[in-house]
């Protein structure tokens, strides 16, 4: 209920942007983790873990970072107008929704520091992820990725 309430998808545009950053975010890990090995040669798993971490990290503080100015001053209305449409929608519902609470629930979620630092980790874990796929292909297949 949680996710229909405060994270549905809203626009399309919404998806299309994610979905932008999920393949930059690949094609990032997939240059520096192929020009770390190629720089490097034959190396341990954890070292390539660390490198495809390194990438991650960057990656993710900068998407994180541009998120949060993004919605803090950029376009600082988007937050307040899901607000508006959760608070909206809870009125409006027949049961018994207690609005004050949906306000203050919607609030939360939707402040620019909290969707960052939520866009951090994500991408960190996710780059995590990522990385052992990467590396693991990688050592499986390493003639696919030599330059």
């Amino acid at each position: 209920m949680i996710y229909h309430i405060f994270l549905q998808e809203v626009e399309d545009m919404d998806m299309y942007t994610r979905f932008f950053y999920l393949l930059c975010f690949l094609m990032a890990l997939l240059f520096g983790l192929r020009n770390w090995k190629s720089q490097k040669g034959v190396t341990k798993l954890t070292d390539d873990v660390k490198a495809g971490m390194q990438v991650t990290g960057i990656f993710s503080v900068i998407i994180a970072a541009f998120t949060y100015v993004y919605y803090q001053f950029i376009n600082p209305a988007y937050f307040a107008e899901r607000i508006a449409e959760r608070v909206e929608h809870a009125s409006q519902n027949v049961e018994a929704v207690d609005v004050e609470q949906v306000r203050n629930t919607a609030e939360f979620v939707f402040s620019s520091f909290i969707h960052s630092t939520i866009t951090l980790f994500g991408f960190m874990i996710i780059g995590f992820f990522y990385t052992l796929v990467l590396v693991l292909i990688m050592r499986a297949k390493p003639e696919l990725f030599r330059g």
